[in-house]
């Protein structure tokens, strides 16, 4: 039987699984014209899909996708408009043009050409691409079994983004439940929502943000929090990511049936890091952490730690765990903890 963590958990994935593999039917209508040139002198010709995290995803007429590691290309040449991000944030649109230099890409539109070293490149979209190939989705699935007091664990994860030439939109959701003989039944979920606005020009990007948690061990039947504020990138490259995040948020909490009924306003601060390796096996860390100061009502400091490793196994799936640490100085409840930590390993899948 699911536990109620894993039900809850596919309630928040049906809608955007059932619209992805809905856009995910081939039209048929691309053009495979593009030129992918190697150092080692090899010439591909197929479809630029993405380049990413070091990693440029082609489609040539022979195979699937393919991924090539972006070191190894020595140019390209495409027809299509592409959204290019180099690492100092600048971002340039245009169609990728022959005749640049080795290790060089050659972006142009309207006339203004410009060559660019591939070594400052780290993200790359045509800018015609359907909305399922600006996707990328991951599943993982846990569990754990002791034998001594019977405790039985469950867990469930799933990250969704989707990024364009104007907006990075991200859901994460977790869960898990722990049963055992001796104690009663443990629930932590924790599902966040988030939309950043690309500003042309800017350091500094709006983002809006939504959360939906529960708590067992902290005594928190559900906090609903949703405001906004300012991010800016700290570091962007194909090896590491770093994004920096401030503002204030509106939340209100129900801990052991009791709602909050006036809620609070809470000044937030929080930060993303990202570290990734794609020689074999690949290697994702990631780690966010963001702390909340109530500036309204009762006195109360509480934050969330999440750290994510994830090993690839084969293609597209890999196996990971979880280190998660939240507290609460000033739970509602006077017989809740003040802190829940854990860690969780699982498999799991990417889209």
């Amino acid at each position: 039987m699911l536990t109620r963590s894993i039900r809850s958990g596919l309630v928040v994935l049906q809608p955007i699984v059932l619209l992805a593999f809905a856009l995910a039917i081939p039209d048929g209508a691309d053009a495979q014209t593009d030129v992918v040139t190697l150092h080692n002198g090899d010439r591909l010709t197929g479809e630029i899909k993405s380049l990413d995290r070091g990693i440029l995803s082609f489609d040539p007429p022979w195979s699937d996708t393919i991924q090539i590691t972006w070191e190894h290309v020595a140019t390209l040449v495409s027809s299509q408009n592409f959204d290019v991000t180099l690492d100092s944030g600048e971002r340039l649109f245009g169609t990728l043009l022959d005749g640049a230099a080795t290790s060089t890409i050659q972006v142009g539109a309207a006339g203004a050409n410009r060559d660019v070293a591939t070594g400052v490149v780290v993200r790359m979209n045509p800018i015609e691409g359907r909305f399922i190939e600006r996707i990328e989705m991951s599943v993982d699935l846990g569990y754990s079994l002791t034998k001594a007091n019977s405790a039985e664990q469950t867990s469930l994860g799933y990250d969704f983004q989707y990024r364009d030439e104007l907006r990075l939109l991200s859901l994460n959701a977790d869960a898990s439940t722990t049963v055992s003989e001796n104690d009663p039944p443990s629930t932590r979920m924790n599902t966040s929502l988030s939309w950043r606005r690309f500003l042309e020009g800017r350091e500094w990007d709006p983002v809006v943000i939504g959360q939906v948690e529960r708590n067992d061990e902290l005594g928190l039947d559900r906090r609903l929090t949703a405001g906004g504020g300012m991010s800016r990138w700290i570091a962007d490259t194909n090896r590491r990511r770093m994004a920096f995040f401030g503002g204030a948020v509106y939340g209100h909490e129900e801990s052991n049936g009791i709602a909050d009924s006036e809620g609070s306003i809470e000044a937030a601060v929080g930060i993303t890091a990202e570290w990734f390796r794609y020689d074999e096996p690949e290697l994702d860390v990631s780690t966010r952490f963001a702390i909340y100061e109530r500036v309204t009502g009762t006195s109360k400091t509480r934050g969330n730690l999440d750290v994510d490793f994830r090993w690839e196994m084969f293609d597209d799936s890999f196996w990971g765990f979880n280190i998660y640490y939240s507290f609460d100085t000033n739970p509602e409840s006077t017989t809740a903890s003040k802190s829940d930590y854990g860690i969780v390993t699982s498999l799991g899948w990417d889209f």
